[in-house]
């Protein structure tokens, strides 16, 4: 890249860092554009990006495999690191014909499961020896600082052997009581599905996988929880219940009863979270929580997923914590808005009677 180039990329995530941005998306024919505390920023003081410009800039950090990819799929995801001050999750890709790239920052420092405010429930999961964690949620509300978060809590509380299977590797781990090995799709795996057949038979005490978009891996995670371990998946799902109703839909029919049926023995719960706006700045974290109980285990068997939701709203001892709930306390502590609040909750007008 040319240095008038180079010093415009420098220039844009100066402005982002000055901002405490969390992403930066940058498309050809518009201005720069931000997100700080969950809205979208438009600097319109800065120049308009070019074709060339955005080509030219993924060019100077894509690898050979990677700018192949790009062709071949017309995106990729990868990490970007910046001047070695920044790593953000990065992924090219086309619209309208020409290269676009969106930023995601990648905290450096790898916050406690207290200072992001996840709930007990969850930090007790993880004390267990094996079984299945599902951490769900839409793009961008904080599931992979979530799952780095427990791990970083593993790491310096136990010695364990921990193997990552990441697609881009975002949060760096380093050893400290436990072994970590962070292994990425495509580079040092070929597939999830690879990837996690090695554990199986492997001395792994702890699995994660940051994606479900391969198929038979439902089938896979509750072999690898199955056989001792403990294992902590990432999925794309709003909520709880759609979180285990897409993870069984995905399991081969003729499995299906099976798959109900380790799935109850082997998990241990979901979480699904959202990031909302905080009153002043920042992000707070939102989520609903679903712990295994024998009442959760026969609805699971049984195919009587619908019957969690009144589960959840009546087994707060147990750990349960429905959004609507969650997203009241936050209210009524300050945290975040009315108006924020309403945006995201099941049941609106019941919301609104709470005040």
């Amino acid at each position: 890249m040319s240095t008038t180039e180079t010093l415009l990329i420098n220039k844009i995530l100066n402005i982002a860092a000055e901002r405490k941005a969390s992403d930066v998306h940058l498309t050809a024919g518009n201005y720069p554009v931000l997100r700080v505390d969950g809205k979208l920023v438009t600097l319109t003081g800065e120049q308009v990006l070019t074709p060339d410009f955005l080509l030219g800039m993924a060019e100077s950090f894509l690898i050979e495999v990677e700018k192949k990819e790009l062709e071949q799929e017309r995106e990729v995801v990868t990490v970007y690191i910046w001047a070695n001050r920044a790593r953000f999750r990065s992924k090219v890709f086309y619209q309208k014909g020409y290269v676009a790239i969106s930023l995601r920052l990648i905290p450096q420092l790898i916050r406690s499961p207290k200072d992001l405010g996840l709930p007990s429930a969850l930090t007790q999961m993880v004390t267990k020896e094996k079984g299945l964690i599902i951490i769900t949620g839409p793009f961008g509300s904080g599931r992979t600082t979530t799952v780095a978060s427990l791990l970083e809590t593993l790491n310096r509380n136990k010695g364990l052997h921990i193997q990552t299977l990441e697609q881009p590797i975002e949060y760096l781990l380093a050893n400290n009581q436990s072994i970590i090995e962070q292994r990425e799709i495509g580079k040092d795996t070929a597939t999830f599905i690879k990837g996690l057949q090695d554990t199986i038979d492997e001395d792994v005490d702890v699995v994660t996988a940051s994606s479900l978009e391969e198929d038979g891996m439902e089938e896979l995670l509750l072999q690898v929880a199955e056989s001792g371990k403990l294992v902590i998946v990432v999925m794309d799902a709003d909520t709880v219940i759609t979180a285990l109703e897409r993870f069984i839909s995905n399991i081969d029919p003729d499995r299906k009863i099976w798959g109900r049926d380790i799935l109850s023995q082997v998990l241990l719960g979901v979480v699904a979270q959202r990031l909302l706006p905080r009153i002043g700045s920042g992000l707070s974290l939102a989520y609903e929580v679903l712990t295994m109980t024998s009442a959760v285990q026969a609805i699971i068997k049984d195919n009587r997923l619908y019957q969690l939701k009144s589960i959840m709203q009546t087994s707060r001892e147990e750990g349960m914590v429905n959004l609507d709930k969650s997203l009241l306390e936050l209210v009524r502590v300050g945290e975040i808005s009315v108006d924020d609040a309403l945006q995201y909750a099941g049941d609106p007008q019941m919301f609104k009677r709470n005040f």
